[in-house]
């Protein structure tokens, strides 16, 4: 395939503009390589063409990445013919390959579920296709590299995906503004607890990422029997925290189930 650009965009909020970003940053195509579609009167980065003819996009890449709202998707769809196109590249939540493939008219679709932390390239990314070949997903799995860790997931399990990794960082969020009140009850300032919150939430999850043990053994290493993080634990058994925790992934999953079939 002989298109004039490797890779373009047809949409390009914030979580289009990390990637882009990241293949800049990481050089696995050059600038020139890239269009990018969008409404706004001025290129998101400087070198890089952008258009607002999504068809353009579609018609002159070798692989174009959906990057709007799943919202507008059937909106904009009728007017993108994707037979020639090597790959479609979906972030979109909720629109399932077979969608896309109806919608576009190409045979060969890669669903991406990325989140948040992919602005500072330290996010993670679900991966799925359909009719992939080795050379394709080899460089569709480099792209989302640049920002993110790519987990390979089969496409049904794509809403439990949401409910944790997609949703997830709203949780730690959560979780770390709990740690700050907490320390600024004790009497440490504002920009003290949190350093001491975040640094604990990252080495902690490096110990689970690195060690071979059982979360459970894990946390009884830091209890100890009369002492004062059983103190906490214990209370967080008592207002059955985790229970709630994980009442709410499963709700977050249900509704992604729900919004996927509207």
């Amino acid at each position: 395939m002989n298109r004039k650009y490797k890779l373009g965009f047809i949409g390009c909020g914030n979580m289009a503009k990390a990637i882009i970003h990241g293949i800049i940053q990481s050089k696995i195509i050059s600038i020139d390589e890239m269009i990018v579609s969008t409404p706004s009167i001025s290129a998101p980065y400087k070198g890089i063409a952008y258009t607002n003819d999504n068809s353009y996009v579609m018609s002159s890449c070798e692989n174009v990445v959906l990057a709007v709202k799943p919202q507008i998707f059937r909106e904009i769809a009728s007017k993108l013919d994707g037979k020639d196109c090597n790959a479609i590249i979906s972030i979109m939540a909720g629109v399932s390959m077979s969608t896309i493939v109806d919608a576009c008219n190409c045979d060969r679709v890669f669903r991406i579920m990325p989140n948040t932390p992919c602005a500072i390239g330290e996010g993670v990314s679900a991966i799925t296709s359909l009719n992939s070949d080795k050379d394709t997903s080899d460089f569709v799995e480099s792209v989302f590299s640049t920002v993110s860790k790519v987990v390979k997931v089969d496409e049904k399990y794509f809403d439990a995906v949401t409910s944790i990794s997609g949703s997830g960082p709203a949780y730690v969020y959560y979780f770390i503004k709990a740690m700050i009140e907490g320390g600024m009850k004790g009497g440490l300032d504002f920009n003290q607890s949190k350093e001491l919150a975040i640094a604990t939430m990252i080495g902690a999850s490096k110990m689970v990422d690195k060690s071979d043990e059982n979360i459970d053994v894990l946390i009884d290493k830091v209890c100890s029997k009369g002492g004062t993080t059983i103190q906490a634990i214990d209370t967080f058994k008592r207002k059955q925290i985790l229970e709630g925790i994980v009442e709410g992934i499963e709700n977050c999953r249900k509704r992604s189930e729900e919004l996927s079939k509207a």
